[in-house]
This record gives structure tokens, C-alpha cells and sequence, in this order.
């Protein structure tokens, strides 16, 4: 085995020109690409730059962000490079390193090959102590301290910038004496993405690297957009059916709302459209347009397909009404028109040919056998050698421009297909930003809901708090009834059975104690109430029992005679607690109805004795007053009258 190091061609391609190095070491290489940063490093196969797979790794670590390794053969079933060649009329000399470079980076350029993936799309980063703490001494717990303050200082850094960028991770710190040992991070983004580097700061290092994945992945790097046949049926609803050239159907679609131009920007993000197909005839001027827009070919029936044959041709699609049904009748009926012709195609094309642009070739009008000599191009190998003799003047100009006119009309097919890939990816851009818009106004019209459905939970919210504090309210006042109600019923049963007459307790003599009686005990005409403290109160206090009408008024303690007097004016009996004594059964106030009519009675005599005595002074009051007048009236006279 040798052990001399290994050395590459290398052929770069930049916006200044081309360069060509014929042999590089593996580490120059590695530290131009790490200088240069090129969007793509293309190689015949990956395996040629490393010896192993971890060694393939490591390499693939040291690409720059952003630089994609390309094996230009494909992936996993890697097609030989000559043959990739031969189809994208590049020709090279495969004994040549130097031509095998320059092929490689030619067919990279043109979207050929897959792209190498060694890593997932997670970053691993780790935060460690730069140095051991080391055995021991005076100050190892401070030294110890320290290193570990750094780790988690910039542990904390890394956390923030990380946040900051908007990434989603994962954290896991190990702590130690002052600080942390160590923190991974695991961070759910590409490291391309991950705008941190591997390095060091003071005590503490950054490790930055890309989670390796299980195996190789292997990824197109641009996805080859194939011919399709397309079916329309224009109208009101306009209906669009896309069909390969193997006739399966790549996708199907309807809308009321499609003009010619969305038809066109939908059939390009779908593919390169190659056939055109309507299912009636004359052909409508809509399905014309479009095929003018591709340059397609038409297929148009002689006459309009009818309704059976159009069932038959989309049944095994499948579609959603007559419209969808109508384009794919179409569509399937110009693929049966060519699929003989394909099969044939599928057969005799040699293997280093793409049978599609065979197919296209055909389509357009050539016969099998002139599409295939026509994409054939001898490899550079091959080539025959001109002869030594000189040719004639004239047979020389028309070599000249036949070989012209060919590169003229290769640059011509390469330069439409990349005007088709071009308007393939608008109409895919386009389509992105409709979605993207779309997107954008269901965010925004689901905002307004829910910001509207906040609004209204807020309502609703106050409303059930309001509603709740009415209950409470209205528990309350049940409560009191129900207590009010057994109150009652208790002393009706007490009265009922002879043992006294209910009187209602009312606590002081003021308004609160009064009014607070009267809805809670239910004081109403006629009742015996029974005041416990009698002082304090007033007219005013007193016009609340009038009012109520009581029957009674039994007081433990001693009222304002003019109260009394105020209240005996009102018809309301003021009587002492021992002329008619108050006792309690079950927590009722009750009074001995005897007593009560006993002290009525006598209540009623002392009224008519002191209205008696009132009626009395006001007599004699008015006598004295008129007496008072008289004398009044006999002085004048006197004086007025002559001596």
C-alpha cells in the first residue's frame, strides 16, 4: 500500500475566469477551500477525498458554512461519469485528471450530481474548561473557582446569542465549585445557521460542530423538472390535468377563478410543458394561447370525444366533476396517441441518452432514429482523427459552419431549457408567495378572530362576575327568608299551641336596627316588637315604628319621656317589660297575651287621661289667651277715649 500523500487536479470555476491547478496536496486543497469558500466543491466521488468514513467526516467539517460537497455522479447508485458526460455533450479525456476536474465542476455548474450530507440539521456546541484545575495546593479551590466562572460565563453568552438568533435547544449543564464543568448544548438548526464558532476565551473553550448522522445522505442538487402533457378545458370552471410521459398524472386541479395566465404559471411550476391537449375541436383560443406560450405541440381531436370515451380515458384518475373529468380525457387521449411511440423510444434508447428529451424529439416532430443520432456525440476517446491530407477550400467552409451551425444550435436547446427551468421557478417562486400570502391572511384573519373572541371572553367574563355577585346577593336575602320562614313557622306553631304570642327583637332603638328588623324578622302591622335597649332614639327613629303600624312596643330599658309621649301620640303603646314580661322558646321572643291585653288596657287609660289633661291646658290656654286680649283691647280704648 503507499504511503505517499495524496494529490488532486483541481479546476475552479469563478466569476474572474477559470483556473487549473494540476496537483495539489490534500491540505493546500483543504486550505484553499477554506480561504476561497466556495459555494461548491464537486468531485467524482467522495470516497477520493478521504480514506475512510470518519476521515470523510473530519473533511466534511472543515468546509466553510455554506459550501456544499457535490458528488457529481448522483448518490447512492452513482452513474460513471463518461456517460453523465456524453448526455451533457461534454467531452473529456477520462486518462486526464486535469479534464476529469474540468468535467466534474462543468456538469456541477449545470445542477448536476447530489449533494454530500454528513450531518443533520442539529448543531452540537460545547462549553468545557480550557485547563485541568490541576492536584491540589493553597489555592486550587480558588484557581478552581475561576476556571469554572469562566465556563459558565460563557455558557451564558452562548445561551443568549442563541436566543437572540431564534433557535430552538437544549441545554444541559454539569456544575461545579463556583460555577459549571461543563454545558451542551443541542440546537435544532443547521450549522450553517448557527453563527458561533470553535474557540477559546480566558479559562473556558467553545466546541462547534454539526450532529453526524447514522449514514451518508445523498441529496439532488436541483431537482430536474420532466415533460408533461397537459389537458384543458376551458370555460367558466377551467380545468387542468398534468400528465407525465409515462402517463401518470402528476396533478389535477379546478377553479372558477383561473384565467389564461394562472393556467400558464400553473402548468410551469409543474413542469415543462411539452403537449398541449383539448378534448373538443375546433380548438378553443385559450388552449392556443397557452400552447403558444410553451411553444408546445397541440394535440386536438378531429372531432369532440365523446362523454363515454371521456369516462373510459378518466376513470382510472379519478376527478371531482365533469370539468377535471373533460381535461383529463385530453390529456390521456394525446398520451395514447404517442405511448407506442414511447414504449419504442424506451427501447431503443441507448443508456448514456436521457429517453425523455428522446421522447421530446419525437414529439416534435423526428423520427426515433434522428433524435437518437442527433443527442449522440461521440466521447473525445473516440473521435476519428481528421486525415493527413488536406482538404479542398470548400469542404473545409462547410465543416466550418456545420460544426457552427451544431454548437449555435446546442447553445440554442441549452439556452431555451434554461429559459423553461427559469419561467419553472418564477411560477414556483410565484406560486410560494400566493401560498405565503394566503398563509399570511388566515394568520391575520384567525388573529382578528381571536383577538375579537378575547373581547368577547372579557364580556362574557365581567358579565358572569356581575351575574355571580347577584347571586351571591340573591343567596343571601334566600338565606335570611328561610331563616325568617323557620322563625315564623316555629312561632306560629308556638302560638298555636298556647304557649305565648311571637314578638319580634329588635336590638336598639335607631333606624339600622329598626329597618334591618323589619326585612329580616318581617315586621309588619300589628306585631308586638320588643325593643332591647330603648335609648337613643329620636322623632325621627320613632316615625319607623309608627309607620309599621305595630301593635306594641316592649322595652327593657327606659325611653325619653318625650319620645314615649311622641310615640303615644302615634297610637303606639310604649310598655314596660314588667308589665308584660318577655321570654325566649326555641330562640323566639314570646309575651304572655293576657299580660298584653292587661297592659293594653291600662296603656289605653293612661292615653285617655293625658289626652283628657292635654285637651284641658289648651282650653285653658286659649281662655287665658283670649282674657289676654280683652285687656288688651280695654287699655286701648281707655287711652283713646276723652277725659
Amino acid at each position: 500500500m503507499s504511503k505517499q500523500a495524496p494529490s488532486y487536479a483541481l479546476f475552479i470555476i469563478s466569476g474572474d475566469g477559470e483556473e487549473r491547478h494540476p496537483m495539489v496536496s490534500r491540505q493546500k486543497l483543504i486550505r484553499m477551500i477554506r480561504q476561497r469558500a466556495p459555494e461548491i466543491v464537486a468531485v467524482d466521488s467522495v470516497h477520493e477525498l478521504a480514506a475512510d468514513r470518519s476521515d470523510l467526516v473530519w473533511l466534511l467539517r472543515q468546509m466553510p458554512p455554506g459550501t456544499r460537497v457535490v458528488q457529481v455522479t448522483g448518490g447512492e447508485r452513482a452513474e460513471p461519469l463518461a456517460r453523465l458526460a456524453r448526455r451533457h455533450r461534454i467531452a473529456f479525456d477520462r486518462l486526464d485528471p486535469m479534464d476529469e476536474a474540468e468535467a466534474c465542476a462543468r456538469l456541477a455548474s449545470r445542477g448536476v450530481g447530489s449533494v454530500v450530507s454528513a450531518f443533520e440539521d442539529q448543531t452540537w456546541i460545547k462549553v468545557s474548561r480550557r485547563r485541568s484545575p490541576g492536584r491540589g495546593g493553597w489555592s486550587q479551590k480558588r484557581y478552581t473557582r475561576k476556571i469554572h466562572g469562566s465556563v459558565k460565563a460563557l455558557s451564558r453568552e452562548v445561551e443568549e446569542r442563541l436566543r437572540e438568533e431564534g433557535h430552538r435547544f437544549s441545554i444541559r449543564s454539569v456544575e461545579g465549585i463556583g460555577g459549571y464543568i461543563r454545558s451542551e448544548f443541542v440546537v435544532e438548526a443547521d450549522r450553517s445557521l448557527v453563527h458561533l464558532h470553535s474557540g477559546y476565551r480566558g479559562d473556558a473553550q467553545i466546541r462547534v460542530e454539526g450532529v453526524e448522522r447514522p449514514r451518508l445522505k445523498f441529496e439532488p442538487l436541483r431537482r430536474r423538472r420532466g415533460y408533461i402533457i397537459a389537458g384543458i378545458d376551458p370555460g367558466t370552471t377551467t380545468a387542468i390535468a398534468a400528465l407525465n410521459l409515462r402517463g401518470e398524472l402528476v396533478d389535477l386541479t379546478s377553479s372558477r377563478t383561473m384565467a389564461t395566465p394562472e393556467v400558464i404559471e400553473w402548468l410551469a411550476a409543474r413542469g415543462k410543458t411539452l403537449l398541449v391537449a383539448t378534448d373538443v375541436f375546433p380548438t378553443p383560443g385559450a388552449v392556443e394561447k397557452v400552447k403558444r406560450a410553451f411553444s408546445a405541440v397541440l394535440s386536438s381531436p378531429g372531432s369532440d370525444i365523446s362523454a363515454e370515451e371521456k369516462i373510459a380515458l378518466a376513470r382510472e384518475y379519478g376527478y371531482r366533476n365533469d370539468h377535471e373529468r373533460d381535461a383529463l380525457a385530453a390529456a390521456a387521449s394525446a398520451f395514447k396517441r404517442y405511448r407506442n411511440k414511447f414504449q419504442q423510444v424506451e427501447r431503443k434508447c441507448p443508456p448514456d441518452l436521457d429517453p425523455e428529451e428522446v421522447k421530446a424529439l419525437v414529439v416534435r416532430g423526428l423520427s426515433i432514429d434522428q433524435a437518437i443520432s442527433g443527442m449522440a456525440l461521440p466521447p473525445a476517446e473516440e473521435r476519428p482523427t481528421p486525415p493527413q491530407e488536406s482538404p479542398s477550400s470548400e469542404d473545409a467552409d462547410h465543416s466550418i459552419l456545420a460544426g457552427e451551425n451544431r454548437r449555435q444550435q446546442e447553445q440554442i436547446r441549452r439556452l431555451k431549457e434554461f429559459v423553461e427551468e427559469l419561467k419553472g421557478e418564477l411560477a414556483e417562486e410565484r406560486a410560494a408567495r400566493r401560498r405565503l400570502e394566503a398563509k399570511i391572511e388566515r394568520l391575520m384573519d384567525r388573529s382578528r378572530r381571536e383577538i375579537k373572541r378575547d373581547q368577547e371572553i372579557k364580556i362574557r367574563e365581567k358579565e358572569i362576575e356581575r351575574l355571580r355577585g347577584l347571586l351571591r346577593q340573591e343567596r343571601k336575602v334566600n338565606r335570611r327568608l328561610k331563616a325568617r320562614l323557620r322563625r315564623e313557622k316555629r312561632a306560629e306553631e308556638l302560638e298555636e299551641e298556647a304557649v305565648g304570642r311571637p314578638a319580634k327583637v329588635v336590638a336598639s332603638f335607631s333606624r339600622e336596627a329598626i329597618l334591618e328588623a323589619a326585612e329580616q324578622l318581617g315586621v309588619r302591622k300589628g306585631d308586638v316588637v320588643v325593643l332591647i335597649d330603648a335609648s337613643g332614639g329620636g322623632p325621627n327613629t320613632a316615625d319607623l315604628l309608627i309607620d309599621l303600624e305595630v301593635e306594641a312596643v316592649v322595652v327593657d330599658t327606659e325611653m325619653e319621656p318625650s319620645v314615649e309621649g311622641y310615640l303615644m301620640d302615634g297610637g303606639v303603646p310604649v310598655l314596660s317589660s314588667s308589665e308584660v314580661p318577655v321570654r325566649r322558646v326555641s330562640g323566639v321572643a314570646l309575651v304572655d297575651p293576657e299580660d298584653l291585653e292587661g297592659a293594653l288596657a291600662r296603656w289605653s287609660e293612661r292615653k285617655v287621661v293625658r289626652d283628657a289633661r292635654r285637651k284641658t291646658e289648651w282650653l285653658e290656654g286659649m281662655i287665658q289667651e283670649y282674657r289676654a286680649e280683652r285687656r288688651k283691647d280695654e287699655r286701648q280704648r281707655r287711652k283713646t277715649s276723652p277725659e
